[in-house]
């Protein structure tokens, strides 16, 4: 049977296009029939997910588990959400799915425990960061997590919501100074964990790819080993 990847996304719409673009462009193919077929829920309405977890906005999770189910009912095979955020609601949807999934968090904390990084700087929204989704999984590998000031951490929210506006330059000026204080206080690498950071950090990604945890790559590079991973090698 012909494995399909379904993606749960919108969150936002600029950092679905890109992960399926690091998907495409990462994915050993020679032709079209080589790539990985995608079934893509792109609806950018879902509530805003940190305004939810700080009691700010209405619950995203209805409609998260209808795009989910609407993803296995026409065929996925695996279902992944490119929106580190979403998955405070991770275990929850995993509680319903029929197919196998992945996380973005996990698969990001393990590429750093494969890099043997010892500590690692956190970028990501306010509800991530409070809601310690990265911090308890990296103390769990024995890494020691760096975070934002607060301070650095509005900067961070204002440049992912410039992204999200298509201010992509604006979201860079923001961010960069935050990503290279945290080298600065001894970070072996930084997580980019909001999916609207790699967009608005692709330079720092590309000129500095060991101090860079790019979460939407890291997801990338985990679907296409789902891909080409034997039946048996997979537990849903």
């Amino acid at each position: 049977m012909l494995k399909k990847l379904g993606v749960l996304g919108g969150m936002g719409p600029l950092a679905t296009v890109t992960f399926m673009q690091k998907i495409i462009a990462r994915t050993p193919a020679h032709n079209d029939q080589e790539h990985i077929p995608m079934l893509v829920s792109n609806v950018p309405q879902i509530p805003d997910r940190t305004a939810c977890i700080l009691n700010k906005g209405p619950d995203p999770f209805p409609i998260l588990k209808q795009g989910f189910e609407e993803l296995q009912n026409a065929g996925a095979s695996c279902i992944v959400i490119p929106c580190n955020t979403a998955h405070f609601w991770y275990t929850r949807l995993q509680a319903i799915s029929h197919v196998h999934t992945i996380s973005i968090i996990d698969s990001v904390v393990n590429e750093a425990k494969y890099r043997q990084y010892q500590h690692v700087g956190i970028l990501a929204t306010t509800a991530t960061m409070m809601t310690n989704m990265y911090q308890g999984r990296l103390a769990d590998k024995g890494i020691q997590a760096i975070e934002t000031t607060a301070q650095e951490q509005q900067q961070v929210m204002a440049g992912i919501y410039a992204v999200k506006a298509g201010n992509v330059k604006e979201g860079e000026q923001l961010m960069t100074p935050v990503f290279e204080a945290m080298l600065a206080r001894g970070a072996d690498a930084v997580i980019f964990g909001c999916t609207e950071i790699p967009i608005a950090l692709a330079s720092q990604a590309e000129s500095q790819p060991l101090n860079c945890l790019d979460s939407l790559e890291i997801l990338a590079d985990e679907c296409i080993a789902w891909s080409t991973a034997d039946e048996h090698d997979l537990v849903a």
